[in-house]
């Protein structure tokens, strides 16, 4: 990554109760257009590591940069003004809400003519959600309601996209559907900051892939390489690389 980064994070310190943090240092940089990928064990801090980004974990220490704007501490509901949208991983759909619904109330900061072209355009990136759209969000698959979360948080027109598990629970079919998606969405323009479990699907379409041990970034590199890299198999899975005194 040779230009500046679009997001990035220095030395940052996070965690939900003062004096115990999760994320103990953490240093990430995204480049503009890029698909990163963040990797790690359970327990390693990776989601809390994007909440702290998007606002909603307090930073005890360190920074995060956004288009070269400190935005460190900035509260959750102005990191949308600062170009960033954050996807949970549960709860990010209105179940009792039509689809349609959805998608106006996460867009209300436009005006009505603004509004109404936005939807447009969702419906256009995701021609499923445009069938589906007088239906309430709760009936719909899982992977719908995926697409319905990312389709939320696009209807900002964000810079950054950040997306917490957004495989967890869906099969095999379905999360090539949602990250087939995800492409789309980075080659309109979008850069994505995605943390994943699912390790072989998160790196077939990332750029770059970070791997976090203990709250900290132990390993970095092409996304397409740290797939067979052992140091990677050692941080993630606790493996030892053959001829180093454990496991192949």
């Amino acid at each position: 990554m040779s230009a500046a980064p679009i997001l990035s994070t220095a030395g940052l310190v996070a965690g939900y109760d003062p004096g115990v943090p999760i994320v103990r240092g953490a240093s990430i940089a995204v480049g503009r257009g890029e698909i990163v990928v963040v990797l790690g064990p359970n327990g390693a801090g990776k989601s809390t590591l994007i909440k702290a980004i998007a606002g909603l974990v307090p930073i005890s220490a360190g920074s995060v940069v956004l288009a070269g704007r400190d935005v460190t501490r900035t509260p959750a509901h102005r990191m949308v003004h600062e170009g960033l949208a954050f996807v949970p991983q549960t709860e990010n759909v209105f179940p009792r809400m039509s689809v349609d619904d959805n998608l106006r109330v996460a867009g209300a900061v436009f005006g009505r003519a603004g509004l109404a072209a936005r939807v447009d355009a969702m419906y256009a990136l995701f021609p499923d959600l445009a069938r589906q759209r007088r239906l309430d969000a709760g009936r719909l698959s899982g992977g719908q309601r995926q697409m319905v979360a990312v389709a939320r948080a696009l209807m900002v027109g964000p810079s950054v996209l950040m997306l917490d598990e957004p495989s967890a629970g869906l099969s095999p079919k379905l999360v090539a559907e949602v990250f087939a998606k995800l492409v789309e969405i980075r080659e309109g323009g979008v850069t994505i900051l995605l943390v994943e479990q699912n390790a072989k699907a998160a790196l077939a379409i990332g750029d770059r892939a970070y791997v976090l041990v203990e709250g900290r970034e132990r390993h970095e590199g092409p996304a397409a390489a740290l797939w067979d890299d052992p140091a990677v198999a050692e941080l993630y899975l606790g493996v030892r690389p053959v001829g180093d005194g454990g496991a192949p």
